[in-house]
C-alpha cells in the first residue's frame, strides 16, 4: 500500500508544480480578488453565487466563477488554449499531461494568479486501495513519503459529510516561488479521491477559505 501511495501522491504534487510554473507575458493581467475568501459554510451545498460547478472524469467540483479548467481527457485542447492566452510557458506545460491525460480527473486553474509566477491551481486524480484502508493509515503513509521534499504542516482526519476525508498540508520551493499545498484524501468504496489546491504561501491565508468551501462541494458522479 505505501508503495501505491507514493507514486500517486508525489505524481500529484509534481502536477500541481508543472501546471503552476511559469512566467507571465507582460500581457497577462490579474484583477482584485473582492469576493475570495468570505465564505466558511460547513455544509455540503450547490455552488454559491459567484461559484460554478466544473465537471470532470467522474467528479464534479465548484470553484468561484473566474477559474477555468475541466476534464484532461476530453478538454485538454480548450484547457491548453486558455493557458496559452496567460503565457505561452503555462501550455508547455501540458505537454507533460498530454501524454497521459486518463490519469487526471479535473484540472482547473486561476486565471487572474498568472502574474504571480505560480498558476493557482487544483488537480483531482483517484487511486484503486483495498477496501479495509483507512484515511488515518492512508494520511500516515502519505505524509511519511514526501517528508524529505516537502515541510508537512498539517496532517488530520476531517468530516466531509457523506464521505470520509483526510487533509494535509504541505509547503514547497517551486523556483525562487514557496508554495503552499492542500491535499484531500477522499475515500469512496474502493477508491481514494485525491484533491490538491496548490498556490504561493503568500496567497495562501487569504485563498483558504475558498478551498475549504470548495471541497465541500465535490461529488462523485459516477
Amino acid at each position: 500500500m505505501t508503495q501505491q501511495i507514493r507514486g500517486m501522491f508525489v505524481c500529484l504534487l509534481l502536477l500541481s508544480t508543472i501546471v503552476g510554473c511559469g512566467k507571465t507575458t507582460p500581457e497577462a493581467t490579474t484583477t482584485p480578488q473582492s469576493n475570495q475568501g468570505r465564505t466558511t459554510s460547513q455544509s455540503q451545498t450547490a455552488p454559491q453565487d459567484g461559484w460554478k460547478e466544473i465537471a470532470g472524469q467522474g467528479v464534479t467540483l465548484s470553484l468561484p466563477a473566474n477559474y477555468e479548467g475541466g476534464n484532461p481527457s476530453t478538454d485538454i485542447d480548450e484547457i491548453t488554449q486558455k493557458l496559452k492566452a496567460i503565457a505561452p510557458s503555462y501550455a508547455q506545460s501540458m505537454e507533460v499531461i498530454k501524454q497521459n491525460p486518463e490519469a487526471i480527473a479535473l484540472l482547473a486553474f486561476d486565471p487572474q494568479s498568472g502574474k504571480s509566477g505560480f498558476l493557482t491551481n487544483v488537480n483531482i486524480t483517484k487511486e484503486d486501495v483495498p477496501q479495509d484502508v483507512t484515511v488515518e493509515q492512508y494520511l500516515k503513509a502519505a505524509s511519511q513519503q514526501i517528508a524529505n521534499q516537502y515541510k508537512v504542516l498539517e496532517q488530520k482526519v476531517v468530516p466531509l459529510d457523506q464521505y470520509q476525508a483526510g487533509r494535509i498540508t504541505a509547503e514547497a520551493k517551486a523556483g525562487e516561488i514557496t508554495i503552499k499545498q492542500l491535499f484531500y484524501a477522499v475515500k469512496n468504496d474502493k477508491k481514494f479521491w485525491l484533491v490538491m489546491y496548490s498556490t504561493t504561501s503568500a496567497e495562501f491565508d487569504q485563498r483558504l477559505p475558498n478551498f475549504e468551501q470548495s471541497i465541500r462541494t465535490f461529488k462523485v458522479s459516477q
